[in-house]
């Protein structure tokens, strides 16, 4: 259960903001994010799955993307948008896909709230998160 582990978020980041479409992300966080919603570790890396999107298959770009979930034990990954081919991807990883914008700290944070919630089986939880991120949860079959 996740309510007193660390959780690794994936966060599509353009300066500080959460980024644009997954698959065009060009720099990815990864936020460690402590029991009590705390970031205690933020790194950034330059994925350039944007200039991937433009030239190879959809299938190999996937594959990047899922290999970077794994390779960071990733629990929710947050972007503006994601496809549904892509959510799909995420959801078979384990990982929750979730839309946002705004603050890319907050929505690491928001995040970790929002994974912890689904964890308990919470299915009233509010389609905004306390920092004002609003939420496009894929439907996800029980």
């Amino acid at each position: 259960m996740s309510e007193k582990k660390n959780l690794n978020i994936a966060i599509n980041v353009m300066g500080d903001g959460v980024g644009g479409g997954l698959g065009r992300a060009r720099t990815m966080a990864v936020a460690t994010v402590d029991a009590a919603d705390e970031i205690t570790a933020w790194q950034e890396f330059e994925v350039g799955w944007d200039i991937l999107h433009e030239q190879g298959p959809h299938g190999s770009l996937h594959a990047q993307i899922v290999g970077f979930m794994r390779d960071h034990d990733i629990v929710a990954v947050v972007s503006g948008h994601m496809g549904p081919p892509m959510v799909k991807t995420m959801m078979k990883l384990g990982v929750l896909p979730l839309s946002a914008t705004g603050d890319a700290r907050h929505a690491a944070t928001d995040a970790a709230k929002r994974v912890r919630a689904v964890d308990r089986g919470n299915t009233t939880v509010p389609d905004s998160a306390p920092k004002g991120n609003k939420w496009i949860l894929p439907v996800i079959p029980l």
